[in-house]
């Protein structure tokens, strides 16, 4: 089995259904036989998502620690413990996470082992060299992205997801519903400890396409791998997926640019909505969604 670098660890006024933010210990199962294409329908945007993945276990961790230092600055004592649950729903977000990638190189791709030193070199690097206030506004435009994201995964769920493997989508799904759930929390601590519209914005562009460069690394890997780098179908497909993303994501980002923008001016989604209420009545409805009737309107 291939080795890997081990990563270091250290409100919801978003949420109405919620006084806390909830920490999730999905019962997510990755056994053996799930496939590095998840989704045989879409080939390139399987490994789209299997490139987002191989990052969440050092980009997740460096989100904790750089908000754990936050907390002693930050005056509320709210934000405080909206902060501290943030904390544990991302450590969630990356443990998951890396049980999948592991199946990832299990599968046959252990090129990816070397990219994940990459990352945790360049997340080291990254605290040690930049300001924290940098850190804080590089955390804070990472959640503005995934923000957008997550609504773009729960409007087109039925494109992206229909007829997938149900653990893959369940997965992400799941992160990007807590994506939307504490959406106010790394923005409201930037703002409380440091604030600067400026170095906002840059970090939100400086983080989603830090992110997206590693993303890309691996998913070239995977599809050299496959043998569909090099061919014309599969790179019309990459792009048109790429081109999607972009507009789908993109509107939300510059929206999020705004000087006054908040978050939470952001309208939840109803299926997040169902998704949280589903997750009250069983979590494992929701750790095992039927991608069948993911086009319904309310879960």
């Amino acid at each position: 089995m291939a080795t890997h670098p081990t990563p270091s660890q250290t409100d919801n006024s978003s949420n109405p259904l919620f006084e806390e933010l909830i920490v999730r210990k999905m019962p997510f199962e990755f056994a053996d036989d799930i496939r590095p294409h998840w989704n045989p329908a879409k080939v390139e945007w399987s490994h789209m998502v299997n490139g987002a993945s191989l990052a969440m276990p050092y980009l997740e961790p460096f989100l904790m620690r750089t908000l754990s230092k936050a907390v002693k600055q930050i005056e509320s004592d709210q934000l405080r413990r909206e902060v501290k649950w943030y904390m544990q729903q991302e450590g969630q977000h990356y443990q998951q996470h890396r049980k999948f990638n592991d199946t990832l190189i299990q599968n046959g791709y252990t090129e990816l082992v070397e990219i994940e030193h990459l990352m945790q070199e360049t997340y080291q690097q990254l605290e040690k060299r930049r300001s924290h206030k940098l850190c804080m506004a590089y955390a804070a435009g990472f959640e503005s992205m995934a923000l957008a994201v997550g609504h773009w995964l729960i409007n087109d769920r039925k494109f992206l997801f229909e007829g997938s493997d149900a653990r893959v989508a369940s997965l992400i799904l799941w992160h990007f519903v807590e994506e939307i759930e504490h959406k106010n929390v790394a923005f409201d601590a930037y703002q409380a400890v440091y604030g600067g519209y400026f170095t906002r914005v840059y970090a939100m562009f400086y983080a989603t396409l830090h992110v997206m460069k590693f993303s890309r690394l691996a998913y070239k890997v995977m599809l050299k791998k496959d043998g569909l780098w090099n061919k014309l179908s599969s790179r019309w497909k990459l792009m048109k997926m790429i081109s999607l993303f972009t507009r789908k994501v993109l509107p939300k980002m510059l929206l999020s640019c705004m000087p006054f923008h908040h978050p939470s001016h952001i309208e939840d989604p109803q299926w997040y909505t169902d998704w949280l209420n589903l997750y009250q009545q069983s979590d494992e409805a929701v750790a095992l969604l039927d991608t069948q009737r993911l086009a319904a309107a309310r879960l």
